[in-house]
């Protein structure tokens, strides 16, 4: 079934959050700039050609896509402190702001898509760009920022899908237990909420509801496990 977006939901988006946060320093309130993060991926050739995953070191964040012939869309997450961690430990192992290694791989692999990185911090900023690396901290880190670009879409679909076409919603928690099958969700705490509406909501099917209960259980299960 053909899924639709309500242009009023996407227009809401675009005035309810900051247009961009790459471009402000965000403070402490010592006065010292906390870190910010950058990550930019663009492949004409995919439906989503562009995404954008920026956030700051108290883990604020901006999500930015635009698919083909579409408005571009930005929303705005929060990254949990355990994922900021672990984005830190690896900028740290690569020795990102002090090292002048070039990841890019030999072989150029552009039809992959380019990966832009940036990271900014202490008065001091570096940005690498490049479409395949087989240094196993950088693809980590970009496989970080990717995972919550597929997170913060596959959010925004089912939030949309509810609103717009809630008959469809059963699709959409099928696409989104396979991506945390898969692991491809970064942060899987943040369905939590809108899985527990799903699941007492009597406007979306019976089988999304149950469906619903199923991943909250899955995502609880794999907390406790960690």
């Amino acid at each position: 079934m053909r899924k639709f977006i309500s242009p009023t939901l996407a227009l809401f988006a675009l005035l309810l959050f900051p247009e961009s946060m790459h471009a402000q320093a965000i403070a402490r309130t010592d006065g010292a700039p906390v870190p910010r993060y950058h990550y930019l991926f663009e492949n004409p050739r995919f439906t989503t050609p562009v995404q954008e995953v920026e956030f700051d070191g108290g883990g604020r964040g901006r999500y930015r896509f635009q698919r083909k012939e579409q408005d571009e869309i930005v929303l705005t997450f929060e990254v949990s402190g355990a994922l900021l961690s672990q984005v830190q430990s690896l900028f740290d192992a690569l020795n990102f702001l002090e090292s002048t290694e070039d990841y890019q791989h030999k072989k150029d692999f552009s039809h992959l898509g380019s990966k832009t990185i940036t990271l900014s911090r202490g008065g001091r900023e570096r940005t690498i760009k490049f479409n395949y690396t087989d240094n196993q901290s950088l693809n980590r880190l970009a496989d970080i920022f990717q995972n919550l670009a597929t997170q913060e879409n596959r959010f925004y679909e089912l939030e949309a899908i509810r609103a717009n076409d809630p008959i469809s919603t059963p699709a959409q928690l099928r696409l989104l237990e396979s991506e945390l099958k898969s692991k491809h969700i970064a942060d899987p705490t943040r369905f939590e909420k809108v899985l527990q509406e799903i699941k007492l909501d009597e406007g979306v099917p019976l089988i999304a509801r149950n469906h619903a209960d199923r991943l909250l259980l899955m995502i609880r299960k794999g907390q406790k496990e960690k």
